[in-house]
């Protein structure tokens, strides 16, 4: 007899995800959908979002975290392809922040600390950055006069998020983006395109670093990547070419709002 699905998802997933309920696989697929659609919007991977929505489901994000970098690395993917496509990236910034954050992402991957302290600091810098970007919204434009970018406050800016990127199991986005807001070193929209490649760089460095035996692990939730990148050629779509600047804004401070509220509930 054919096993419930319930039963077949615990066995399949040995152990990784409790048994899901039709309405559970529904929530999730629109959840990941949903979360890849808003963050690929603004050049990022999602990989918050996902972690938020499998702990609500009841996986451990410690048996999610090198799926989600997979799902992160293939949703970056499409929007540094969409940004840059529709001119909105800067490869010598990019590059000058990756220099030093793929190092350190690989090493902070490696790292094993306890999370809440780092977690309440950095939910309340990222809800602050984005209700103030939320507020500033208005104002954002192709006009705002920009700043010449400074090489040695990149690099250190970049080993410094790499780090944390790698400490966290995520791509880092959700840390560059409110730097280049302060900084005003690049136009909002290229914003998005500069911290997509930022992502897929560092989660890659992050994977390389967790090892092999743990991405062979994850394989049983990498079926993620289907609505993830569905909702990511969508998002890309509007936030690349469609959205104007303070509407960009908008969903970037939603973004970070959304991410740091997580880390303030993780931490509590």
């Amino acid at each position: 007899m054919r096993p419930p699905i319930g039963r077949f998802g615990a066995t399949v997933f040995q152990n990784m995800i409790p048994e899901f309920a039709i309405t559970d696989w529904l929530i999730l697929v629109t959840a990941v959908f949903a979360v890849a659609f808003f963050y690929s919007s603004v050049g990022h991977g999602g990989a918050t979002g996902y972690l938020a929505t499998l702990a609500l489901l009841g996986v451990a994000p410690a048996s999610a975290r090198v799926a989600v970098l997979i799902v992160n690395v293939l949703v970056a993917s499409v929007a540094w392809y969409r940004f840059w496509r529709a001119g909105h990236s800067d490869g010598k910034i990019l590059g000058c922040f990756a220099c030093a954050s793929v190092p350190c992402a690989w090493l902070g991957s490696m790292i094993h600390l306890s999370p809440q302290a780092y977690q309440l600091i950095l939910g309340g810098v990222l809800s602050v950055a984005g209700l103030v970007l939320l507020i500033r919204a208005r104002g954002q434009t192709d006009d705002v006069p920009l700043r010449k970018y400074v090489w040695p406050a990149a690099l250190g800016v970049g080993g410094f998020l790499g780090l944390l990127a790698g400490l966290t199991g995520i791509g880092g986005g959700v840390f560059l983006s409110p730097v280049l807001y302060l900084f005003r070193w690049v136009k909002p929209k290229t914003t998005g395109g500069i911290a997509a490649g930022f992502i897929v760089l560092n989660s890659l460095a992050g994977l390389a670093g967790t090892g092999m035996e743990k991405i062979m692990h994850a394989g049983p939730l990498l079926w993620l990547t289907v609505p993830a990148v569905m909702g990511a050629l969508l998002g890309t779509h509007l936030g690349a070419q469609r959205w104007s600047s303070s509407t960009f804004s908008r969903v970037l401070a939603g973004v970070l709002i959304f991410a740091g509220v997580k880390l303030l509930i993780e931490a509590t």
